[in-house]
């Protein structure tokens, strides 16, 4: 017996442990006690309950113990019936979290990795495990998310902590993590044929080593399940479904046979990846202009119309690209590129504005290509008085008469005019004077074989800015990609990377960088992305409701405030909130202080004063997996909306701290406030200025 094993001789009927071994045992603390006393199985007893009294020699899966000479500890066991009436229970400890490498704390996910499947043999033995293992930390270590940490490998497996993630979104980090591996290290292993990674996965709750035996059992679990899924989320119950595996197959064996672990310096010690990096595909790098894409007849559609002097409406979500059609419209009429004019109706906040503003532009566009962009925001007069004179050809409040010069007039709708038309959205008036030819420009989704296309693009055009030579994507991301529905459209997929490169330093990316994981095989296979018209036959026919970006990014508010309360967390969303408008705001206005500060209603110099914090906030604003939805949402609302009477911080604090005094009203009035991103006076003086409106 080792020094640091336990032996505890158990009465059965009784339950008393009757007498005890070990080197470092005190005979007081167990002898004459009840073994589930002594023991203080976490989070209870019954995992060893059927395994003392089935009367077979059983190994018991790991579990955490509270023992009265050691506290909170992780044990191992092997029960080996006497004489009927007795059993033998020995015990011995197993590596804690400290060897494991990793430090979780509340909210964060323990991922154990291991190999499933593996046939040992003349041509594998396990140190070929052991390399392979060393392989994968060091795959692990090149992928995984920046706030994320790859923890040691031991005999069989590898550890990474999730910080601060659901388990919703750490089982799709996890599907991501396996389909890397199994499609870019095992392939390099000859003798690990038909084999593949699995995973389990455990919340941190009740404690770090909970977390991380938890976890431990439940990769077990899944490397049961044979061909079903690789990836199994911890269970109270796993370690009783592991001790009831043990009791059916009715194992006899002859003693307790810890495996054998790499030696201390090669367990930590990041070994690279066969190849280095992952396959990357190539990127396209002869893309000049816009992306060829065809955009479903758009482009036809704009090149014909172009020939004939008519106001065309081009109607499409944000981000499809209705201004490249514009333009297509402009340069088919042979006009010169410097007279291609856009007027972004949503800055016209009143109606003298707008109505001055409209006929400005309308005599003076002789040769032009007038652009609006969302001409349906602005004030009910001054849409009926441009529709009334590009019905009419004639310039309003003009004396005597005169006729509008010649030009090409092309409006911009965010959705087909009859939608806008029921939700009152638009005059009557204005739809009709456009609804002629309208031009439908589908959104990304619809436009999968653009989508890679596009990506290669951006990520181009995107690493240049940043002065770096970029790869390309690994398979899973192209995967991803193509799977994603991509709401926000091209300006969503521009953030996503730009967000991406943000993360890592790596000249390529990956589905965990992106944050994309729709699609992913966690075996590593390639999903066909099916056509367009394939798709499209599959959808329902009829009308369905989509939610405004209005309501998408409330409804995402509520969702971070509940993500928040459900791990027990303080974060300052009402921070987060401000910094993201801040930031979308200039970048609508390309850094111009006094439109971004008009667009908030701010002062120029409150934004400069706050510009250094807001970076200093901006790591913990990306790391953070409960944001992201909502940061999205953010820009994607400032890049639509018009402007507003109400300051956007307001108009969004308050309904931050709608949702928060909805679903933590029994927090106490500091961590509401914390949550706000400011101080206890603060909040009350907020509180009370919104029950009185």
């Amino acid at each position: 017996m080792s020094s640091n094993e336990l032996q505890l001789f158990i009465d059965l009927d009784s339950g008393v442990v009757a007498n005890c071994a070990g080197a470092s045992v005190n005979p007081g603390d167990f002898i004459g006690r009840p073994w589930r006393e002594v023991l203080a199985c976490q989070p209870s007893p019954d995992l060893l309950v059927h395994a003392l009294s089935a009367g077979r020699r059983v190994v018991l899966p790991p579990f955490v113990a509270v023992l009265p000479q050691g506290g909170e500890q992780a044990l191992a066991g092997l029960v080996t019936p006497l004489d009927g009436t007795s059993v033998r229970l020995e015990l011995w400890p197993l590596p804690g979290v400290q060897e494991s490498g990793i430090d979780p704390a509340a909210g964060d996910v323990v991922a154990v990795i291991g190999v499933d499947q593996l046939r040992y043999g003349p041509g594998w033995a396990n140190e070929d495990t052991e390399r392979l293992l060393l392989d994968a930390q060091g795959g692990l270590g090149e992928i995984v998310r920046g706030r994320d940490r790859v923890g040691a490998t031991g005999a069989a497996s590898v550890v990474v902590l999730m910080r601060e993630t659901s388990g919703e979104e750490a089982a799709d980090v996890g599907r991501a993590l396996l389909s890397h591996l199994n499609r870019t290290l095992l392939p390099a292993y000859p003798g690990a044929a038909g084999a593949r990674f699995a995973l389990g996965l455990a919340e941190c709750e009740r404690s770090a080593l909970a977390a991380l035996l938890a976890a431990q059992n439940a990769l077990s679990l899944a490397q049961y399940t044979g061909g079903e899924d690789a990836i199994h989320v911890a269970d109270p119950t796993d370690g009783e479904r592991l001790t009831g595996r043990a009791l059916a197959a009715a194992m006899a064996l002859t003693g307790p046979a810890p495996a054998r672990r790499a030696s201390p310096t090669a367990e930590r010690t990041i070994a690279p990846v066969s190849g280095a990096a992952p396959q990357v595909a190539p990127l396209e790098r002869d893309i000049d202009g816009y992306v060829a894409d065809n955009m479903e007849g758009a482009v036809d559609q704009a090149i014909f119309l172009a020939r004939f002097d008519m106001p065309v409406a081009i109607v499409g979500p944000a981000g499809t690209g209705k201004l490249y059609i514009a333009r297509i419209i402009h340069e088919q009429s042979g006009a010169a590129p410097d007279l291609f004019q856009t007027i972004d109706c949503r800055e016209l906040r009143s109606r003298s504005s707008a109505i001055k503003r409209i006929g400005q532009e309308l005599a003076r566009g002789e040769g032009r290509t007038l652009v609006f962009k969302s001409p349906h925001l602005m004030h009910p007069d001054a849409q009926t008085r441009l529709a009334r004179q590009v019905s009419t050809r004639i310039l309003a409040d003009v004396t005597p008469r005169q006729y509008l010069p010649a030009m090409k007039l092309v409006a911009l709708f965010p959705e087909p005019l009859t939608v806008l038309l029921r939700r009152g959205q638009v005059s009557e008036a204005l739809a009709s004077a456009f609804a002629g030819f309208p031009i439908e420009v589908p959104p990304i989704r619809d436009r999968k074989q653009a989508v890679l296309r596009w990506a290669h693009k951006i990520l181009l055009q995107e690493g240049a800015a940043r002065d770096r030579e970029m790869r390309g994507f690994t398979p899973d991301a192209e995967q991803a990609m193509q799977s994603y529905e991509w709401p926000g459209n091209i300006s969503e997929m521009r953030q996503c990377i730009r967000d991406a490169l943000e993360r890592t330093e790596r000249n390529w990316l990956t589905p965990v960088d992106l944050g994309l994981f729709k699609g992913i095989d966690p075996e590593g296979v390639s999903t066909d992305v099916q056509p367009f018209l394939v798709v499209a036959a599959k959808e329902e026919t009829g009308d369905s409701y989509t939610p405004s970006t209005t309501e998408s990014l409330d409804t995402a508010l509520g969702a971070a405030v509940h993500d928040l309360l459900e791990h027990n967390l303080i974060k300052p969303l009402g921070q987060w909130l401000e910094d993201d408008l801040v930031v979308a705001a200039l970048e609508r206005y390309r850094g111009d202080l006094s439109k971004g500060a008009a667009f908030l209603g701010t002062r120029p110099r409150n934004i400069s004063r706050w510009q250094p914090r807001i970076a200093e906030r901006k790591n913990e604003r990306a790391a953070s997996s409960l944001w992201q939805s909502p940061r999205r949402l953010i820009h994607e609302w400032v890049r639509e909306s018009s402007q507003f009477e109400e300051s956007p911080l307001t108009l969004w604090q308050d309904k931050l701290m709608r949702h928060l005094q909805q679903q933590a009203a029994d927090l106490s009035v500091a961590k509401r406030a914390a949550i706000m991103g400011v101080s206890t006076p603060t909040y009350n003086k907020r509180l009370r200025t919104l029950e009185e409106r």
